[in-house]
């Protein structure tokens, strides 16, 4: 009986749980990709908040697992979300750089079919000389 709770005091005392650890390294992974993604520039405060929670977490895993399993589940959402923003801003960004350029392309085969196929416009008739 005493070698059982000597174990599990051992195992208590030995620093976070696995879950605990996995669930950091995990967040931390989303946080930076997160911020590879452009989620600073894109998602800030979403980038903000995921990395306050995996700070918390990484403090509380010592005193309590739980909460800081929590939080670190809430820091990988909000790294997700962040990375998600981002990814969306980028394609709105895209969609609207592509609607711009086919604008313009309407806009040149709209003066190409109405006469302006570049060949040389012929010179306007020179009004007659009174003088001759």
């Amino acid at each position: 009986m005493m070698v059982v709770a000597g174990a599990l005091i051992t195992g208590c005392a030995g620093g976070p749980s696995r879950q605990t650890t996995a669930d950091l390294t995990r967040a931390q992974s989303l946080v930076s990709e997160a911020q590879a993604s452009g989620a600073q520039q894109y998602a800030a405060a979403d980038l903000q908040a995921a990395r306050d929670k995996v700070q918390q977490a990484d403090r509380l895993a010592d005193h309590n697992s739980g909460t800081a399993d929590e939080l670190a589940n809430e820091a990988a959402a909000d790294a997700q979300l962040a990375s998600a923003r981002a990814q969306n801003a980028k394609a709105q960004q895209s969609l609207s750089d592509m609607n711009h350029t086919l604008q313009s392309l309407r806009e040149e085969s709209e003066r190409n079919a109405n006469g302006a196929t570049g060949a040389p416009a012929e010179p306007a008739p020179t009004p007659p000389n009174p003088q001759d």
